[in-house]
């Protein structure tokens, strides 16, 4: 249990390559605020007993360069912060079951090891639009070139926001992935935006609290693999 609990906790992390684009003059930016995902999980089949378990909407805040996403489930719950531009990266990880709460900060010889294991994405777009979230966006179709794996992403170039833990594989000049398949460890999650709202995010949204133990990667790779 333990293993899968920590192997899902892991779906999330690694540093994406982000190329910057120029914004046209109806792109709107949003500073800070709120993302609601819904999202649909393909497990591998020891964990398809544990599917009920996880959480079909997911929330990111963000703020500047910064974002925040937030996974709950009734087995744990994972924050995944990121600042792209500062190559920041951490994950906290409550496990209940454990009576464990840990903080793994990514140090750049860790997010170099990660990128191996990071998706290769072939993006083609296409013609079809629709409207998600009230966004315009256009559909590309995706190949994730380790597993062969086709998907379709549909971006919208109506909105700038900060990439987050699911949305930053795909560069910037594609716009932003409303609708798209995140791959990661053997899982893939397809996320749909549901809303993305402008305001204030809660205090202490890209930080570690005292309560957390600050562990490495390497120490929580340990756990995953039951040494």
């Amino acid at each position: 249990m333990k293993r899968i609990i920590l192997s899902f906790a892991l779906l999330f992390i690694g540093t994406g390559i982000f190329a910057q684009s120029t914004n046209s003059a109806s792109t709107s930016k949003i500073a800070e605020g709120t993302i609601i995902y819904t999202v649909e999980w393909k497990l591998p089949e020891q964990m398809q007993a544990m599917a009920s378990s996880f959480p079909k909407e997911l929330t990111v805040y963000f703020k500047g360069d910064s974002s925040s996403l937030k996974t709950e489930s009734p087995m744990y719950s994972s924050t995944n912060i990121l600042n792209v531009s500062k190559e920041y990266e951490r994950l906290l990880l409550d496990i209940p079951m454990m009576g464990k709460k840990f903080s793994v900060l990514f140090s750049p010889a860790d997010q170099e090891r990660i990128q191996a294991n990071l998706p290769e994405l072939a993006l083609k777009a296409g013609t079809e639009t629709k409207t998600i979230a009230g966004y315009k966006v256009l559909k590309h179709d995706v190949n994730e070139k380790k597993s062969n794996q086709n998907s379709e992403a549909w971006f919208t170039k109506d909105v700038e926001v900060t990439p987050n833990a699911l949305s930053r594989f795909f560069d910037k000049n594609y716009g932003f992935p409303v609708e798209f398949v995140s791959y990661m460890n053997g899982m893939s999650v397809k996320a749909v935006v549901k809303e993305i709202k402008a305001g204030t995010v809660p205090a202490g949204s890209f930080s570690a609290s005292k309560d957390f133990e600050e562990i490495s990667l390497e120490q929580l790779m340990q756990m995953q693999g039951g040494r």
